[in-house]
């Protein structure tokens, strides 16, 4: 057995980057929306007449959001080129 550590950077899957920065957009998106529903009474009346409540509208916006932006990265490749030390770095600073 060989346990000698390489150099070699590691490396995610296209799907599993293109996800992770995903949640990191979707994490601040998220912040900023509640902090926009709290601030105005007529966004927030407008998302509850989408659905029952304006939770319902804004978790139904998130997970759209996040599974748009996941495979638009995802599709794209373009999350190839981030370290994924970084993305990973990304979405712990969002959280």
């Amino acid at each position: 057995m060989d346990s000698a550590i390489t150099s070699e950077s590691p490396k995610l899957r296209v799907a599993t980057s293109g996800f992770v920065l995903a949640a990191a957009l979707t994490v601040v998106f998220n912040t900023a929306l509640a902090c926009a529903k709290d601030t105005s009474a007529p966004l927030k009346n407008f998302m509850k007449s989408l659905a029952d409540h304006d939770w319902t509208t804004h978790g139904l916006v998130d997970i759209l959001l996040f599974v748009g932006l996941g495979f638009f990265f995802m599709k794209s490749r373009m999350t190839e080129r981030i370290n994924p030390i970084h993305l990973i770095g990304v979405l712990v600073v969002a959280v």
